[in-house]
């Protein structure tokens, strides 16, 4: 055997295993035995010894609203939300929490490219129309800077509809892509 294990380095690795808090104490273990890390590691596997993972605690009711409510907007400014509140989450964990409960998919409403798409005008008719008033919409708080083109707009279903009513002499109804077009005005 390349790597022996004696009696007593099996202690340490299951004394380490049992209170691993993922702070390097594996690494400095197997520095302190003179073993690779790997050695370390699959001798514990071998054993069925795992080290404890860090976890966040679960949401809570209250962090999965002021989620839901700006879900629309860029992670950090939903971590910024949530910290104004008082809670305090990783980028990564409002990531996976808004992925799983389907909340990017679950909006109810475009950016305004999409709706421009949606529409069959180029994006600077939907923006001309937020600029001049006639049609509503909030800024998602994205990072992007102005040589990307600014941070991105949403806008509403109902916001859209009220503007494609109030402004239809404004819209080709045969660029339109009209499957979206029913739905969106029989809602």
């Amino acid at each position: 055997m390349r790597y022996p294990i004696s009696p007593e380095m099996h202690e340490k690795i299951k004394s380490i295993y049992q209170r691993d808090s993922g702070n390097g104490q594996i690494h400095a273990l197997a520095n302190a035995l003179e073993l690779p890390r790997w050695k370390v590691t699959r001798y514990a596997v071998e054993h069925g010894w795992t080290a404890k993972q860090k976890k966040e605690p679960d949401w809570t009711e209250k962090e999965i609203k002021i989620l839901q409510k700006n879900a629309h907007f860029c992670l950090g400014w939903i971590q910024i939300k949530l910290g104004v509140k008082g809670f305090h989450r990783t980028i990564f964990g409002i990531q996976i929490k808004r992925k799983r409960m389907r909340m990017i998919q679950n909006l109810d409403g475009n950016s305004a490219r999409g709706l421009a798409e949606c529409l069959g005008v180029d994006v600077h008719f939907v923006t001309r129309a937020i600029r001049d008033g006639r049609l509503k919409a909030i800024r998602r708080g994205t990072d992007r800077k102005e040589s990307q083109g600014g941070d991105i707009w949403y806008i509403k279903d109902e916001w859209a509809r009220k503007y494609i009513i109030e402004n239809i002499h404004e819209i080709d109804i045969r660029k339109a892509d009209k499957y979206w077009l029913i739905g969106l005005l029989s809602q």
